[in-house]
């Protein structure tokens, strides 16, 4: 804390993880508190991503804890870090979703150089621009969306001399007329009173590992 004062988040960094380590489970607000803090110093070192991350789980901790309020603030309707308009929520939301489809068929979880991302960055791309637009045009809530998005199926180019795409992703499938829809704002079965979409169920961000 004394390092937060002194603006000084990188040092604190390393302090509050070793707390948030440190602290039994069963003392669920000293948890919440550590982990809130955590979120802080993340947020001033530019982390929003795992910042976000870090008041997920503090407001599912205490769901009455300061980390709600935050949470709530800081993300959209799929837990992830808000942006500027609903499209650009949407389709960082579909990115992330095939972006870490594809990271689990990779050695090591992770891109191998900046080629290798760049071309999975422009593969998806051109299929938001192909079924993107019809996603959002025919469903309203995030759940819904959010099916239709890991409906899709992308066949991601040979890279790094080897093929690790699985057999069931060579499909882009465009058609979502079929999709069965789920209930509206469901309450995540955790119990902190969020719609699923924004609790346990939030879209993470590729490097949320």
């Amino acid at each position: 804390m004394r390092a937060l004062a002194r603006h000084d988040p990188a040092s604190a960094l390393p302090l509050l993880r070793t707390a948030v380590d440190a602290t039994h489970p069963e003392r669920r607000g000293d948890l919440a508190r550590r982990l809130y803090w955590l979120a802080i110093a993340l947020k001033r070192l530019g982390k929003d991503g795992l910042a976000l991350k870090a008041l997920a789980s503090a407001q599912r901790v205490a769901p009455r804890s300061p980390a709600r309020l935050l949470f709530c603030r800081a993300s959209n309707e799929y837990g992830m870090p808000r942006s500027s308009c609903q499209e650009h929520d949407d389709y960082r939301a579909f990115f992330s979703v095939h972006a870490r489809r594809y990271l689990t068929t990779v050695p090591g979880g992770r891109f191998t150089d900046q080629a290798e991302m760049e071309t999975v960055m422009t593969v998806i791309a051109d299929a938001w621009t192909r079924v993107g637009p019809g996603i959002v045009a025919r469903y309203s809530e995030c759940e819904d969306k959010l099916k239709a998005f890991r409906r899709v199926r992308i066949q991601f180019p040979v890279l790094g001399g080897e093929t690790w795409v699985s057999d069931r992703s060579k499909i882009l499938a465009g058609d979502f007329s079929a999709a069965s829809l789920i209930p509206t704002n469901g309450r995540c079965p955790c119990g902190s009173g969020l719609p699923a979409s924004r609790c346990c169920n939030r879209v993470p961000l590729p490097y949320e590992l």
